[in-house]
């Protein structure tokens, strides 16, 4: 191993016009991608209808971008490659409306430093072109040139001035995937103009002029296959925006297809996408992030672009007032999908039996002080007509054909347990499989919700926290105590559960758990406790449950306007009479 470098002390100078240029492009200009985003942008800036990109060896041995655009005359190609060239913007004022992509006249000029650059344009109304050829920062020639309306800009042998840099791209082929990436970011907001992608010679994108959900389902065909794009909008003071969503069955473990366009620009804006993924959490399961697009327009004096070197934030004034008005949107989406889901089979008004016995083992949903938990009945006496039946409801409930009820006036027939997992419903022609963990875990989680009157412990639970979760307790305190959570300090150290709704018990070391190790505001906190109580609460796989436990369950999830598990899950499967006689050949 070499030894340290000496450390010198040097005077300051002004470093020469050509280092500092190339230091310059370096923030503009990193890698391929970089400079397939900034020539698509001038080409879009720059009214073009149909745009090609050509990539070749990752974007180091070529980049070429091909426009219709509008073009430019000689004196604009004397100029384009110099620093801050640019005719978007010409004084500070033009900085608060922005309406182009570009503006900052940075794009030209770095490619011009760090590649072999060659432009050759023409303006619409003119008979010849010029061709600009600049390398590494030095005018090599501009001259008149042959060319179509339009202009054609190729980038080659990226860094070629700059080995350092150039050492540490990656292989090509990721170099190529990063510049796909980006070719479809800017194609996924302009539907309206033609974008074509050719990676070593050859076509591989075609995006020709559509409607937003068409190019979406152009971009990513792999994704989207397998799900009904739909498309929302809405608006606000200063704002408007559309949405592009799949549906809640599609989802991925990553948040590559979570986007979000402001003025065509894709930024991340964590507040905005948070909007999105709280409208998805109750539809998810935990970890998992939706297909969703984003197209928001904002009035340019309302956002800033200009600050960050690649436009890929921004400050936006009614973030808040925008987040809301997203998430509204694609709640009222989702829930009217829920309600679509039960093919308006929904049981309507649901209220609990009468004396219904207790669907978690010998506590009531919702008891206070006053009203002690209900003792189940140990058996039910259902009568129809002139005759009756008596069913023993002790629990675990033996799995046989006596389990198999008909409850009169009822919109759907219980058949029974299937693999001690699934319980079976026959409602007119269609057939649910009910997941009864899931179905079970959602009646408590909601009962949970209507449940905050505290009842003390007899006992109160203690327990001991290292220095760091005493300071977690002290925050949380507060926040539990508006779920009927109350929790004492006894000693340094030593803290105790002293009460806690009724319909919690059972569920102490969830809460205790909780805050010790949890943080976030008071809905995060009252969701993760109360899927965690439901979970331990819920029967379990292989256990048998009673006929009229079952029924109340299944009453009480088909009212559901989301018929789903507090960790986003589905609640049931549904095949329909006509699907199971195809299955069988009886309907061909």
């Amino acid at each position: 191993m070499s030894s340290e470098p000496t450390i010198r002390r040097t005077p300051i100078r002004v470093l020469r016009d050509s280092v500092a240029r190339k230091i310059a492009a370096g923030e503009v200009i990193d890698r391929p991608a970089s400079a397939v985003r900034e020539l698509l942008d001038n080409s879009l800036d720059a009214g073009s209808t149909e745009i090609a990109l050509y990539i070749t060896g990752g974007g180091i041995d070529s980049i070429r971008v091909v426009d219709n655009g509008w073009g430019m005359s000689e004196e604009d190609l004397r100029l384009c490659w110099l620093p801050h060239a640019t005719s978007k913007i010409e004084s500070e004022e033009d900085l608060l409306h922005i309406h182009s992509l570009g503006f900052r006249g940075e794009a030209l000029s770095a490619l011009a430093n760090v590649s072999r650059l060659e432009i050759l344009s023409r303006l619409t109304d003119e008979e010849m072109g010029h061709r600009l050829v600049v390398h590494g920062g030095q005018l090599i020639s501009l001259e008149p040139h042959a060319a179509k309306p339009g202009t054609v800009v190729t980038a080659s042998d990226l860094f070629f001035g700059i080995p350092a840099r150039r050492k540490f791209l990656k292989r090509p082929s990721t170099e190529t995937n990063l510049c796909r990436i980006t070719f479809l970011e800017k194609a996924l907001p302009f539907p309206d103009r033609e974008f074509k992608l050719f990676i070593e010679g050859k076509l591989t994108h075609f995006l020709p002029v559509g409607n937003l959900t068409e190019r979406v389902s152009q971009a990513y065909p792999e994704e989207t296959r397998q799900t009904t794009l739909q498309e929302l909008t809405g608006s606000g003071s200063g704002f408007r925006f559309r949405i592009v969503t799949g549906s809640p069955e599609t989802y991925r473990k990553d948040r590559k297809h979570l986007q979000l366009y402001v003025n065509r620009r894709r930024i991340w804006d964590f507040s905005l996408l948070q909007g999105v993924e709280y409208a998805f959490s109750s539809y998810l399961p935990g970890g998992t992030f939706p297909l969703c697009y984003v197209f928001l327009e904002i009035d340019p004096e309302w956002v800033d672009f200009n600050i960050h070197p690649a436009k890929k934030e921004a400050r936006i004034r009614n973030a808040e007032e925008i987040r809301k008005r997203i998430s509204e949107v694609l709640s009222s989406f989702l829930l009217s999908r829920g309600r679509v889901s039960l093919r308006n089979l929904q049981v309507s008004g649901y209220t609990p039996l009468k004396n219904q016995a207790s669907l978690w083992v010998g506590e009531g949903p919702g008891t206070t002080k006053e009203e002690p938990p209900i003792e189940p009945p140990r058996s039910l006496e259902w009568k129809n007509g002139g005759s009756s039946t008596k069913v023993d409801l002790s629990f675990p409930f033996p799995r046989s054909a006596e389990s198999i009820l008909d409850f009169p006036n009822s919109p759907f027939l219980y058949k029974g347990q299937v693999f001690g997992l699934f319980l079976l419903v026959e409602w007119n022609d269609t057939v649910f499989l009910v997941d009864q963990h899931a179905a079970h875990e959602r009646f408590i989680y909601d009962a949970l919700l209507r449940d905050s009157v505290p009842q003390p412990l007899l006992i109160p639970m203690e327990f001991t926290l290292e220095p760091e979760e005493e300071v977690r307790v002290l925050e949380n305190a507060s926040k539990v105590n508006a779920l009927g959570v109350q929790i004492e300090k006894i000693r340094s150290g030593i803290w105790a559960l002293t009460a806690l709704p009724g319909a919690y018990r059972g569920g102490e070391e969830e809460v205790i758990t909780l805050v010790k190790t949890q943080t976030g505001s008071l809905e995060t906190l009252k969701q993760e406790l109360f899927a965690q109580i439901a979970c331990k609460k819920a029967i379990k796989d292989g256990e048998g449950i009673n006929p009229l436990s079952a029924y109340e369950i299944l009453r009480y999830v088909f009212s559901l306007d989301n018929p789903r598990c507090p960790h986003g899950r589905p609640l049931w499967v549904q095949i329909s009479r006509e699907e199971l006689l195809r299955g069988v050949r009886r309907i061909i």
